[in-house]
């Protein structure tokens, strides 16, 4: 048993009980907003009580890097007050759960700030939350917490079946998949027996996630050979750096196991890998240079959007050293000077993570099998705002061009999937249909947007507009990636 970790857990509950008893000596009435933001802040201790005591769980998949990122999440610690997959399976209760945390959050935000920019007729945000909304939900918090608190220690043990659900709802792409129509319908089919179906679910993915790589892998192989009869023939191998990013071997190795033709090859080194390319002798000879070059593009967009990071061929220009010598002669002592801001903005690398390279296979599947006509809009500019990046430096900045490139890229995006007509006076309207499922908060997307305009948000510097905007460009692609992926496996089942 963690007793570090079981302490925190009832300190979680502790807190919870004083913003409860804080919140009962309030008038409902008078005071309903304060209320439910106490009964809130309430359930996210709780949420973050019950990821805690799955964290005492030990087994081998389950690291707790996923229950790490909940502990900062407002809606994902709301879900968990509510639901846990520690009391019972069940998908009709965790997509209930989910639906409650969002609709929470949200009625918190309306009522906790005031809008600057709101109209003069609009009504004051404490006026968002009505006397019956901070009732039932300080008696939930109530009801939650007794529950939590007579669970007592966890044991730290889970059965198989339980394991694999906690870790597949804990993926938001694979939720998506086990929460769609046709794995709900099943469940209704055997009449709500949740562990016959959470059985049969396990089974059909893995079925689904096979069919996706071979359809991966055959792509991969253009043009394809009889089967037996095409042999590994041509090899390549160039480096990628990146500085968003920490590399770790496990990582790595997921990606390895997914997609057998392409490999990341381990450098002993935290910010570069070695990316391998295998190809067969049913690869013409005067293609193979195109083929290999227009693969390793595509796989490190892929893992780009993937990590919303950096990686690229060759170290950013922002990272190398300007000059080679610079030295205060009066002191007689050398100096280092460079620019001030860093691409990724406090300078500190992030861990490479399994949830980063799962993005990344998925856009794989989803976009390798585009069409050149299709994929050259979206991945050109793409491609050219990471090289953009590469380039920039002291004596020449290419940070407006790279926002563009990126800018450019998802108004490909948005031009097939979501389609916009191409006008820029609807082009906000698809933004926010297009980042609405994902991004729930309008304020937030308003702000965002303003990168994406040709000057840019004024209250940010030129490289933290850059960054925006390729960081849109791949949350969008990445939710594009998935939800495209899932249409495809539905119409297969169809």
């Amino acid at each position: 048993m963690d007793e570090k970790v079981l302490r925190t857990r009832l300190l979680c509950l502790e807190q919870a009980q004083e913003f409860i008893t804080a919140a009962e000596c309030l008038n409902k009435s008078e005071c309903p907003h304060i209320v439910y933001h106490l009964s809130l802040l309430a359930l996210e201790e709780i949420g973050k009580a019950s990821m805690l005591s799955t964290r005492m769980i030990k087994h081998p998949t389950l690291d707790g890097t996923w229950i790490e990122r909940g502990l900062s999440n407002h809606v994902r610690k709301l879900h968990w007050a509510v639901w846990s997959p520690m009391a019972r399976i069940d998908p009709a209760e965790f997509e209930a759960a989910r639906q409650f945390a969002e609709r929470a959050h949200a009625m918190r935000l309306s009522s906790l700030y005031v809008d600057p920019n709101a109209d003069l007729m609009a009504s004051p945000p404490t006026e968002n939350v009505r006397p019956e909304d901070a009732e039932q939900t300080l008696s939930l918090a109530h009801a939650r917490l007794e529950r939590e608190c007579n669970q007592g220690i966890p044991s730290g043990e889970i059965d198989e079946l339980t394991q694999w659900f906690l870790d597949t709802v804990a993926d938001p792409m694979q939720a998506r998949v086990l929460l769609s129509k046709y794995f709900i319908a099943q469940y209704e089919a055997l009449k709500g027996d949740a562990r016959t179906w959470a059985d049969w679910a396990r089974t059909e993915i893995a079925r689904l996630d096979r069919e996706a790589h071979q359809t991966l892998m055959t792509e991969l192989g253009r043009p394809g050979a009889k089967k037996g009869e095409a042999k590994p023939r041509w090899r390549a191998n160039v480096s990628i750096y990146t500085p968003s990013h920490s590399l770790r071997p496990k990582v790595l190795k997921r990606w390895n196991d997914n997609i057998e033709p392409v490999q990341f090859v381990w450098s002993g080194k935290k910010d570069e890998f070695r990316l391998q390319i295998t190809l067969y002798d049913n690869e013409p000879l005067p293609t193979l240079f195109g083929r290999l070059t227009s693969l390793a593009k595509l796989v490190v967009a892929c893992l780009n959007m993937g990590s919303i990071g950096y990686f690229w061929f060759e170290r950013p220009g922002f990272e190398k050293a300007t000059f080679k010598d610079i030295r205060d002669i009066k002191l007689d002592r050398p100096m280092e000077l460079a620019r001030n801001e860093k691409f990724w903005g406090d300078d500190r690398a992030v861990a490479l993570t399994d949830q980063h390279i799962d993005n990344a296979i998925r856009c794989m599947m989803a976009f390798a099998p585009l069409a050149d006509a299709v994929a050259e809009p979206i991945f050109a500019p793409y491609l050219n705002g990471l090289a953009f990046i590469a380039k920039s430096d002291v004596y020449y900045n290419f940070d407006l061009l790279a926002r563009q490139s990126f800018t450019a890229s998802l108004a490909a995006g948005l031009r097939h999937y979501a389609g916009w007509n191409s006008r820029p006076d609807e082009f906000e309207v698809k933004f926010h249909e297009g980042f609405a499922p994902f991004m729930p908060e309008r304020e937030h997307r308003d702000r965002l947007l303003k990168s994406l305009t040709p000057a840019g948000n004024p209250a940010e510097t030129s490289l933290v507009n850059l960054r925006t905007a390729k960081h849109l460009a791949d949350l969008y692609l990445v939710h594009t990636a998935a939800k495209t992926w899932t249409n495809i496996l539905g119409a297969k089942e169809a």
